[in-house]
């Protein structure tokens, strides 16, 4: 998985909150496949209408 920034950091929020928030819907979605496993992370972590930062993410299971 490749994800830019945007992706995890809140304002007034820090870092390691936000990537134990990536960790946490990635080990709860891991059987999915990887378009339906990008949905539940754009959706889980708040962003699938979009955010205020710009949101790259690729899945790839290999």
């Amino acid at each position: 998985m490749l994800y830019t920034d945007g992706l995890i950091e809140r304002r007034g929020e820090d870092i390691e909150a936000g990537l134990d928030r990536l960790v946490q819907a990635l080990l709860d979605n891991r059987a999915l496949s990887p378009e339906c496993l990008a949905d539940a992370l754009l959706d889980r972590l708040g962003v699938a209408g979009g955010a205020r930062d710009d949101i790259g993410l690729i899945v790839v299971r290999l």
